[in-house]
């Protein structure tokens, strides 16, 4: 008896329809039983929804309502028969393929694959895999062997293909085999046996709901049961010689198929964003005659869901995609990666290094741990807050470190990074499979690993610390996998120190994901198991569970947004279907690595020919089942790139082709970019209907809080930060705000003259000041340059680093060279690097203030009597005093050199001093004192600038904030909104001093 066919016309929707056909067919005697039926459906969302329909139909009558089995296509096979061994579940196949591919010898594998990915290559060796089962699987599927593939690819010519088909199928018998000898059964290769030996046979009835795509095999097995098999299809009984006997497509019934599609329910927008606003706009035109259950939006590209859904969210609208989120944006699959990047930093038997352990810390969870192990750390040592992120940053920044060995620097922050590294490093040990240093995790051993980093000597900095030998060395996958469960247990094991966390479903489900794979891998056989670095058993965890969805909490007031595959079965009366484009409806592959579009043309397998009737055919039942329509489709994806039309919106009477052609190419031919922009809601409103004249930017530079009162002192290098930009002066210098690098990759600008600073103040207060001869000088310097580098830095320096040093100790030498020779001129140096104060300066207002800096070098000529006041200059590119302090029109902008005078002075020095910069650029050739020409009446316009400038700080005035560059003032460029054209300061006109 063949399999019974049902149809149900498609002028109804069809789960509501298949609802009331069980109901007749089974209801009887005051009750509805339906405990010995099996439906079938494409989807899970179909299965929910058919069991809320059913309720909805069937409670209210029969209070005794026993629902049916409800199951997806994937997992329906295993239904029809008995399977005689356990199944390999998807984790083990993927060893077991990795198995097979490394018990063949590679010239037996070099048509199919030549080069092989290298052994610690975990994801290649997973893509390829993956790839592997992903073809046997499809083929399988349709009944078809690897042979056959070759047997087709050489009756077509194509022999170096065969050959790798060949090679294929090579891999995969020894793939069977060591199935076989394990005792697993292939799912795929069980239910082909199942065929063959007639093994299929249920005693309950199936109703399959619109499966009119299925493959071969579960044809031939549906055929063994066929007396129990209901068949129902949604399509009018006039339709019938369309369907084949199992209610699939007959693909030459639809390839030529009219639909036309009404050209005025279609819209085409330029972009995505635009896309979206169409469809918000088609919300707005019902104004509020619909519930949002009644509205389904269509996502035939799924690219679009975040435009939509902030479309919506901005109209005041809730919108539900079914995939919430990937398991790859939770907290926990994040903080795994941030491990792995760590771990993977390691390199030549150095430890991983500070960048990601910068990186590793700043993930919430992970601040936690830190926080919570170095307060317990230094809490005997340190009262109050112990800032430890700041800590960190300023020591990567200053001290440029690559991997952590013996601490650098003032004891206190040594301590601090100490801990912060031990911190760190005691998380780590959970992963390991045996306890580090012979201790729990969490014990003393991170407390021998924190004196080890404070106190090790220069000599030991490299040495292999025993928690990274055991993070690398190569143990089984499933050991790893419970070292990761130990992991995420020590940071979101504690409910009462962060119960907001188990109220994140993502968090859960991750937790929840990774635990099941590692459950997995317990039961696999050892003969296939992975050996591996802990780095890469993260790396084939996350690989595993990060694509794993996460469904949104559920919302009756949320209008659904559904995948193209999923409209079928949804009943809603209004549809509203973005992505209208070729590509996604109809669904194409253009290329496959394996198996190309002619090949599976010939295999009788799914191509776009048959992925064309299928989409025909399920855009016909919507037309004919909805109250209403409208296609979205866009001319441009995301990055511009041309979009092409439906074929399926071609598929229509040919007088209407060249309207559809100069409707979809023209934007002026299309009314539905002109729609009315009808509010949503009462308080709904769109943009476009806003006067953009009048609207001011949400973009609000922040208004200074926390002003101190009236300054007391000036230092002189601030006249300069004041005059460039007055808001940038007072987050600086009165509000003390900074910021801390903390990707720091090589020395600094800062950092770079610093360190010159440094050694040149060192020779300035030696016995050789006031050598004559450059060798000395240069020995001195260079002395001095690499102590300070080994106490800066440590001996483990990138090559960045090495590279500065080597810049540097070529500028020193030159300086060797114009200090020898200024000194055979009479100049001596007096004073380096004194802190000097003019107590008596008043600004315009007569406001007495007092001035401060520190000045770098004072000289006098012994022969001249002369004075002069020198400031080194290490920038790369050497410029005069003018050129940095004034314009061109003589307005100055930098007050340094200038106020410098008034310093000096109580050293007893006379205003006749002489003002200059020493340079020490890049171009050795521009190395040497660089002299100020200012007259004094320069001079005293200068002081007379400083004064203005000086009452303008003490009566605390902002009256503009510049806009800063990349090159100049961008350390608080976020805060002061420099990208932003029309950034708001409403503040600016009401503030004090103005």
């Amino acid at each position: 008896m063949p399999i019974r066919r049902q149809f149900i016309d498609w002028h109804q929707p069809l789960l509501p329809a298949v609802a009331d056909l069980l109901v007749q067919r089974y209801a009887g005697h005051g009750r509805l039983d339906l405990r010995n039926v099996v439906m079938v459906f494409t989807g899970r969302r179909a299965t929910r929804r058919m069991l809320e329909v059913l309720y909805e139909r069937a409670s209210p009558q029969y209070p005794a309502f026993i629902p049916p089995r409800m199951i997806t296509f994937q997992h329906f096979p295993e239904m029809l028969y008995q399977p005689q061994n356990r199944f390999a579940d998807d984790l083990t196949q993927l060893l077991i393929w990795k198995k097979a591919i490394s018990s063949i010898p590679a010239r037996e594998l070099k048509a199919a694959l030549p080069s092989l990915p290298a052994d610690d290559a975990v994801p290649a060796w997973l893509a390829l895999c993956e790839s592997l089962r992903a073809q046997h699987n499809e083929l399988a599927e349709e009944g078809i062997e690897f042979d056959e593939v070759f047997s087709a690819l050489s009756s077509m010519g194509n022999e170096p293909e065969a050959e790798r088909w060949k090679a294929l199928r090579r891999i995969q018998s020894e793939y069977l085999m060591q199935m076989d000898r394990l005792q697993l059964w292939d799912r795929q290769a069980s239910r082909l046996i199942a065929v063959e030996k007639q093994e299929c046979a249920v005693d309950f009835d199936i109703i399959l709901v619109g499966t009119v795509d299925m493959n071969r095999v579960v044809q031939q097995m549906l055929a063994q049961v066929a007396d129990s098999v209901t068949a129902i299809i949604h399509a009018p009984e006039s339709e019938a010689d369309a369907f084949d006997e199992f209610g699939c497509l007959r693909v030459e019934k639809w390839t030529d198929r009219l639909l036309n599609i009404d050209i005025g329910q279609t819209r085409i927008a330029d972009s995505p964003d635009q896309q979206a606003s169409l469809a918000v706009q088609e919300l707005a035109a019902f104004e509020g005659t619909r519930r949002p259950d009644e509205i389904t939006i269509g996502i035939a590209d799924d690219s679009l869901v975040p435009a939509v859904l902030q479309k919506l969210s901005d109209a005041g609208v809730s919108g539900r995609w079914p995939v919430g989120m990937q398991l790859k944006q939770s907290r926990p699959w994040r903080l795994l990666t941030g491990v792995l990047e760590h771990l993977s930093s390691a390199r030549a038997g150095q430890p991983p290094d500070f960048a990601t352990l910068s990186g590793l810390v700043r993930h919430p969870d992970m601040t936690d741990w830190v926080d919570r192990h170095v307060r317990r750390k230094l809490t005997s040592k340190k009262a109050g807050p112990i800032d430890w992120l700041t800590a960190l940053d300023e020591y990567i920044a200053q001290h440029l470190q690559t991997s952590p060995g013996a601490l650098l620097g003032p004891k206190g922050r040594r301590e601090i990074v100490g801990a912060v590294i031990a911190a760190v490093e005691e998380l780590l040990g959970y992963l390991c499979p045996h306890d580090v240093m012979d201790q729990e995790p969490g014990t003393s051993g991170s407390s021998d690993r924190f004196q080890q980093l404070l106190f090790s000597d220069e000599d030991d900095e490299s040495e292999e610390w025993s928690l990274h030998r055991q993070l690398e060395s190569r143990q089984r996958l499933n050991v790893w996998a419970q070292g990761v469960l130990r992991l995420l247990n020590a940071v979101y094991g504690n409910r009462e120190l962060q119960p907001e966390l188990f109220r994140d479903r993502a968090l859960a489900e991750c937790c929840h994901e990774l635990g099941e794979a590692a459950r997995i891998l317990s039961g696999v056989p050892a003969d296939v198991m992975l050996n591996c670095t802990a780095a890469q058993a993260i790396q084939f965890l996350l690989r595993e569970v990060g694509e794993t969805p996460v469904a949104p909490p559920a919302n009756e007031q949320a209008i659904d947004l559904l995948g193209w595959l999923e409209l079928a079965m949804d009943d809603s009366p209004v549809l509203l279907l973005t992505g209208f484009n070729e590509g996604f409806v109809p669904e194409s592959v253009s290329s496959d690595v394996f198996l190309p579009n002619t090949l599976r043309s010939r295999l009788g397998l799914r191509d776009n020919h048959r992925r064309y009737a299928r989409d025909a055919y399920a855009l016909t039942a919507m037309l004919h089942s909805r109250e209403k329509i409208v296609f979205i489709a866009g001319r441009h994806e995301a990055n511009g790139n041309p979009l092409t039309p439906s074929r399926l919106w071609f598929a229509a009477d040919a007088d209407s082709l060249p309207e559809r052609v100069r409707r979809f190419y023209d934007p002026a031919a299309d009314p539905g970019h002109s729609l009315p922009a009808t509010s949503l809601t009462p308080d709904f409103d769109f943009s476009d209907s806003i006067d953009k004249h009048q609207r001011h930017s949400g973009f609000i530079v922040p208004r200074p809080t926390g002003v101190p009162s009236t300054p007391v002192e000036i230092p002189v290098s601030s006249f300069r930060e004041y005059i460039y930009c007055p808001y940038r002066y007072f987050l600086k210098r009165e509000l003390k705000l900074r910021s801390v690098e903390d990707e720091t990759l090589e020395l600094e600008a800062s950092t770079f003259g610093s360190l010159l600073h440094h050694v040149l103040n060192q020779f300035g207060t030696s016995h050789l000041a006031d050598s004559l001869r450059p060798e000395p000088i240069r020995d001195f310097l260079l002395k001095a340059l690499h102590a300070q580098a080994l106490r800066r830095f440590g001996r483990q320096r990138s090559a960045t680093v090495n590279i500065q040093l080597q810049m540097m100790e070529s500028r020193l030498e030159s300086f060797a060279e114009w200090q020898a020779a200024t000194a055979a001129q009479g100049w001596r140096i007096t004073v380096t690097e004194n802190a000097l104060t003019c107590p008596d300066f008043r600004d315009a207002k007569g406001r007495l203030v007092r001035l401060s800096g520190r000045v770098d070098r004072i000289d006098r000529n012994k022969k001249t009597k002369q004075w002069r006041v020198l400031d080194y200059k290490t920038s790369e590119q050497a410029q005069s005093p003018e050129s940095t302090h004034r314009r061109r029109n003589g307005e100055w902008v930098d007050l340094q050199l200038p106020l410098y005078r008034l310093l000096v002075q109580s050293l007893g020095i006379p205003s006749s001093v002489q003002l200059g910069y020493v340079h020490l650029p890049g171009n050795l050739a521009q190395v040497g004192a660089s002299i100020a020409e200012w007259s004094e009446a320069d001079l005293h316009s200068a002081e007379t600038t400083a004064r203005e400038v000086a009452a303008n700080i003490l009566d605390l005035k902002i009256d503009h904030i510049t806009t800063g560059s990349e090159n100049r003032a961008a350390e608080f460029s976020r805060i002061c909104q420099d990208t932003v054209i029309d950034r708001n300061i409403p503040w600016l006109a009401d503030w004090p001093g103005r």
